[in-house]
């Protein structure tokens, strides 16, 4: 099956949002705070244009689609950010929509958002303000375990060799081994958990990874 890895335009996302709800369904704890009701039409509508403007404001996202050349089908998107201190402009605000029902759903969702970044920020900063990062990669069940994740990981190394930089995932602790095929150094197991009053909410889990630049 031909894949062909192409940046994903604005017309593309109700797609390439369904992609990442098929493949996360309901397994995947931190999906459900950052995504809500992801399961749901309306979920998926608001999933979508909440996608939209991140491709709109912020320059470091890549929104890429794995297509079937023969078919024109996206059977897999990946979200890769290409950190550049030489051309690092800050993101527009968020929008200030809120797409969550009550409003600890949204303190929730900033608060694990920010723990969530944090070994990513943490590299960004480590190394001078340069690093590729692939914060999303997800496979429509259907076209699972036919190389097309491959095709997707392949796309951000290429871009960290040609920049000389490091590259970075937070992989599902299930999807780790795809990122080791392709050159990535398991480093650790995070656990993403709140405190305090946030304490009895679902934990999030993730691998981090690192793939080292090549000289």
């Amino acid at each position: 099956m031909p894949v062909q890895v192409l940046e994903a335009e604005d017309a593309d996302m109700e797609r390439i949002f369904e992609i990442g709800s098929l493949a996360f369904a309901r397994a995947e704890p931190l999906w459900d705070v950052f995504w809500p009701k992801h399961w749901e039409e309306a979920g998926r509508k608001q999933g979508a244009e909440r996608m939209r403007e991140t491709r709109r404001r912020d320059h470091t996202t890549k929104y890429m689609k794995a297509v079937d050349s023969e078919t024109g089908t996206i059977m897999g998107m990946a979200k890769w950010n290409i950190y550049d201190a030489k051309s690092n402009i800050p993101a527009a605000p968020e929008p200030v929509s809120n797409y969550w029902d009550q409003g600890d759903d949204l303190e929730y969702s900033a608060i694990v958002g920010e723990l969530f970044a944090k070994e990513r920020n943490q590299a960004i900063q480590e190394n001078g303000g340069n690093l590729v990062s692939l914060d999303i990669c997800a496979i429509d069940p259907k076209y699972q375990r036919k190389g097309v994740g491959g095709e997707l990981v392949k796309w951000g190394t290429r871009k960290a060799d040609e920049m000389g930089v490091v590259a970075v995932v937070e992989s599902s602790v299930f999807g780790k081994g795809l990122y080791e095929k392709h050159g990535y150094m398991f480093v650790k197991d995070v656990v993403v958990r709140g405190s305090g009053k946030w304490s009895e909410r679902p934990e999030g889990h993730f691998a981090w990874l690192v793939r080292p630049r090549k000289h």
